[in-house]
C-alpha cells in the first residue's frame, strides 16, 4: 500500500504504476468495488480508494494457486478485495 498526501497525489501515483506496469486493463463493473482498478494478465491488480493506492502482486507464486488452480491475477484480487472489504482509511 502506497498511503499519498492526498487524493490528486495518489491518483498521480496510480497512473504512474499503470504506466510501469503495461500492458493492464481495468477491472469494470461490481468487480471493482467502485474504485478505479487495473490488473495485468501475470498477476498484479491495483485499487485507488482516497489518498491510498493498494497493489497486490502475486507475479512470484505459480500460475496455478491451490487445488482449485486459481489464477496469479484473480487470487491477488481476492487478496485485494479482503483487504479493501476492511479498508476504515484509520
Amino acid at each position: 500500500m502506497e498511503e499519498s498526501t492526498d487524493a490528486a497525489s495518489a491518483r498521480s501515483y496510480f497512473d504512474t504504476m499503470q504506466g510501469k506496469l503495461a500492458p493492464v486493463q481495468p477491472v469494470e463493473g461490481l468487480a471493482n468495488l467502485g474504485f478505479p482498478a487495473y490488473e495485468t494478465a501475470d498477476g498484479v491488480v491495483v485499487f485507488l480508494k482516497d489518498n491510498m493506492t493498494l497493489q497486490v502482486d502475486a507475479r512470484m507464486l505459480t500460475d496455478k494457486i491451490g487445488p482449485q488452480g486459481v489464477t496469479r491475477t484473480a487470487f491477488s484480487y481476492e487478496i485485494a478485495t479482503a483487504i479493501l472489504g476492511c479498508w476504515t482509511g484509520k
